[in-house]
């Protein structure tokens, strides 16, 4: 049983990775055409196994993989997050500014870098909010995010990183 289920979660991931899905319907067709029969109950229970998301791009909506870097067409620039658009700091809360329905991804990502930095997330469908430690520098904040946020994003906001 446990290899069928991976065999499947494998195809599951191969075909988000290389095609534009944009439903569960899609994805059980391609599936089937590669003689995987699953349910839509099973179906949903992988998409959510893999961490997919569902994203708006230029051509509607599109499932992704949360944790793998964005495939080709969705994002492009010098990060897998470049669908950021800035990041501000206030206190102990950093707002990030994403496109429409790429916030509860980069959500995800900030949460599973478990830093002592970050003490949890709330995403909405453009906005991210991460409540940091309040013991933490705005130079040690600054080098966290760096490090999954787009250059020119960090670049644009380092003034508010200077402690």
């Amino acid at each position: 049983m446990m290899k069928k289920r991976n065999s499947r979660l494998s195809a599951i991931a191969d075909i988000l990775t290389h095609n534009k899905i944009g439903s569960q319907e899609e994805l059980s067709q391609l599936l089937l055409e590669r003689g995987v029969e699953v349910t839509q109950a099973t179906l949903s229970r992988d998409l959510k196994t893999l961490k997919t998301i569902k994203v708006t791009t230029d051509d509607g909506y599109r499932y992704i993989i949360a944790n793998d870097t964005l495939p080709s067409g969705v994002a492009t620039g010098d990060s897998r997050h470049a669908t950021t658009l800035s990041i501000a700091i206030s206190g102990n809360l950093v707002v990030i500014k994403t496109r429409n329905g790429y916030a509860s991804g980069l959500a995800y990502d900030i949460d599973m870098m478990d830093s002592p930095h970050v003490l949890g997330t709330i995403p909405g469908a453009d906005t991210v909010i991460a409540v940091v430690n309040e013991k933490s520098t705005r130079a040690e904040l600054y080098l966290l995010f760096s490090a999954i946020l787009p250059q020119t994003v960090m670049e644009a906001a380092k003034h508010q990183f200077i402690d």
